[in-house]
């Protein structure tokens, strides 16, 4: 039986292990899949059609992949803290994850609308764009310039964005519970499940809260699929031997609850979250790892890029393709030209954040 130290080490989110450690299961494989199913879900939305629903499962393919990414970012982040809840570390992995490409991202789309457009009258917009959505996780989203994508069916600059913050949130509930104590760890992260579980349930999509910019029922769903995927880390070493039956076990259990009960529930997002790390936990799409990991780059890229590939290309079908070449170019180009980069200093920078902080 492998020790969660090991298995934590085999599995580190932050990506800088070595490509013969990543290459050990599909999940890169996994995470590009949740970018394409995001893609092409909202290619329709961009048109002005109806996103495509998922057979059997009762959502958009845009839904599925975004849930796919908070069951893995769970999943193998409680992997990395059971290894080690040095804080100073954490944070710097998840700075060094989210922030670079992110900056990239709003400064490439700001500056290619802001030229595209001639909207120079607009100019202080397209700086308070990236000013703005660098700090969203505090002060929300802001999803349009005035005078850009004017001309589409969506004005929207990048939808997308609108998870980050509701990621960020999670990563920091997964801290305050693993400061709570290696000890007490699984208790607690089993209780913080079953209390998200039930308040997605009973946080009605029709009435949502908000508290600041943030819904409610977005970060109770969101969560609780991120908590589902902690959950199965927690019990992961003992569960590994039995991948397979586990993400088959979850699959049926997925899909049984959609189709049987009224209300999403925590057998949801636990049986999601079950099938893609136990079919994941497979070798049978490892090599896919070589090339990297586009998954982050594309998400955050392919809304702009669809906007232009349906204003320059009149084929529906025609202009899905070229966004998903373009899309993927860009993923693999952000991820090789410096996120995996950035990434290998995280130490450096775990050494600044302690220092900053003894200031």
């Amino acid at each position: 039986m492998h020790s969660p130290a090991k298995f934590a080490a085999r599995h580190d989110e932050s990506l800088t292990a070595p490509a013969d450690l990543r290459g050990q299961n599909s999940y890169d494989f996994i995470r590009f899949c949740a970018a394409c199913c995001v893609l092409f879900s909202h290619h329709f939305d961009l048109a002005g059609l109806p996103e495509p629903q998922v057979p059997g499962f009762g959502e958009d393919f845009g839904e599925l992949g975004v849930e796919i990414f908070f069951c893995l970012s769970g999943f193998l982040i409680c992997l990395s803290l059971q290894r080690s809840d040095n804080w100073a570390q954490f944070l710097a992995a998840r700075i060094l994850r989210v922030f670079p490409n992110l900056l990239f991202v709003l400064v490439v789309t700001s500056t290619v609308t802001l030229v595209w457009y001639g909207n120079y009258a607009n100019l202080s917009a397209h700086l308070r764009y990236i000013a703005d959505n660098l700090v969203m996780f505090a002060g929300g989203v802001t999803f349009t310039i005035p005078g850009v994508f004017t001309d589409t069916v969506r004005s929207s600059v990048n939808e997308p964005l609108w998870t980050l913050p509701y990621e960020l949130w999670c990563y920091a509930l997964l801290f305050l519970i693993f400061a709570a104590g290696r000890a007490r760890t699984i208790l607690v992260v089993i209780l913080a499940t079953l209390l998200v579980g039930l308040a997605w349930t009973f946080t009605f999509k029709g009435d949502e809260p908000h508290i600041g910019p943030f819904n409610l029922f977005d970060f109770f769903r969101l969560c609780s699929y991120f908590l589902s995927g902690t959950a199965i880390a927690v019990f992961w070493p003992h569960l590994e031997k039995h991948a397979l039956a586990v993400g088959a076990a979850g699959l049926l259990a997925a899909l049984a609850a959609r189709n049987l009960l009224p209300l999403d529930t925590l057998i949801v997002s636990l049986g999601l979250a079950a099938a893609i790390i136990g079919f994941g936990n497979s070798k049978a799409m490892a090599r896919f790892s070589k090339g990297g990991d586009a998954s982050y780059g594309m998400y955050v890229f392919a809304w702009p890029v669809q906007q232009f590939c349906h204003l320059l290309i009149g084929s529906f079908w025609l202009s899905m393709l070229v966004a998903f070449l373009v899309t993927t170019a860009i993923g693999y180009g952000t991820w090789h030209g410096f996120e995996k980069r950035a990434l290998s200093y995280r130490k450096e920078l775990a050494e600044r954040l302690k220092l900053f902080r003894s200031i």
